[in-house]
């Protein structure tokens, strides 16, 4: 069984610039991410904008600061991508397809979510993967 390792982030880093250096950092090309704890900032999602095949999605940030309460994902090589979803995706150039869903609460108790487009890290941010 592989090792859970940990990447944390610290205030103010970008949650997923940090994840992509780590992985290349660690020749990782493969990994599931299972979780995280802590707080993040101006987190921008991915949501639906209709309910037709093939999906097409619009960015909705949200600027605010807020605990996360669900990160899980999958990353890869870009070429190990099913076409469309890999459409749906804007940041080709990146070195791995970086593919995570997160839901986030912020005050008054209110939960956000969706496909995870960017963010930093408010006060630090634990991220938890299993490389395959």
């Amino acid at each position: 069984m592989p090792e859970m390792l940990q990447i944390i982030i610290p205030a103010g880093k970008d949650i997923k610039t940090c994840i992509l250096d780590f992985l290349v950092g660690h020749g990782i090309e493969n990994a599931l991410i299972i979780g995280a704890i802590g707080s993040a900032q101006d987190i921008r999602i991915a949501a639906p904008v209709e309910h037709d095949l093939p999906l097409r999605t619009a960015e909705v940030p949200y600027t605010v600061a807020c605990e996360i309460v669900g990160f899980t994902g999958e990353v890869m090589k870009w070429d190990a991508v099913d076409p469309d979803l890999a459409a749906m995706y804007p940041d080709k150039g990146d070195p791995l397809f970086v593919h995570i869903h997160v839901a986030a609460a912020m005050a008054g108790g209110h939960v956000f979510g969706g496909g995870f487009r960017g963010g930093k890290s408010f006060r630090s941010l634990r991220v938890f993967l299993l490389p395959l």
